[in-house]
């Protein structure tokens, strides 16, 4: 997935890595709670920012707007880890009512963690997946957001998950569709 034309840094002609998000909310449709959001559309960031999704009008560059949503959800920062020649982005959980989920690694308020090249994101009924483009510049960073119409677990083939509940512990069992028996052996002797 390439970022739109002009994705270099003018001065130095640097490409700059873009975080493709797609969203999904089961309800989305009627509640517009991705209208606050510039969809479609990449939006440069500075790397020392930390981007913010919630619903606090003030402090949160993306809002989500709907009643479940923390004021402020979660947070994206770009680093470069140690010795290492790429970036990369941490996601670190802002919600004291509501546990996230990255790749199924639970996420409790304060939580954080590098985020893999390409993940699914989960937060109440909310399902994010979110993949890495790899850039050179390490003064900017893009973010493009788009909505799916369809649920992301099933579309990518994540087990099917009930919600995550606001409060209490998550009591879910994954309903996944069971695959084909691996071949079995035989041996010659055996008729």
């Amino acid at each position: 997935m390439a970022c739109a034309d002009g994705d270099n840094d003018v001065d130095t002609e640097h490409t700059l890595t873009c975080l493709h998000m797609k969203m999904y909310h089961p309800h989305q449709r009627d509640q517009r709670i991705f209208s606050a959001i510039d969809l479609c559309r990449r939006q440069e960031i500075k790397a020392e920012d930390v981007v913010m999704f919630g619903r606090d009008i003030n402090s949160c560059k993306f809002k989500l707007l709907h009643s479940k949503v923390s004021r402020m959800q979660f947070g994206l920062q770009f680093f470069k880890p140690l010795n290492a020649s790429t970036t990369s982005f941490e996601i670190k959980n802002l919600s004291k009512k509501t546990k996230l989920y990255v790749d199924g690694l639970e996420l409790d308020y304060l939580n954080k963690v590098e985020l893999p090249s390409k993940c699914m994101i989960r937060f109440g009924e909310f399902q994010m997946l979110m993949e890495n483009e790899a850039g050179e510049s390490e003064d900017k960073f893009a973010i493009y957001c788009d909505v799916s119409r369809f649920s992301l677990v099933q579309e990518i083939g994540h087990p099917v998950m009930m919600a995550i509940p606001e409060n209490g512990p998550l009591n879910y069992q994954p309903s996944v569709i069971p695959s084909t028996p691996p071949p079995v052996e035989v041996d010659e002797n055996d008729t």
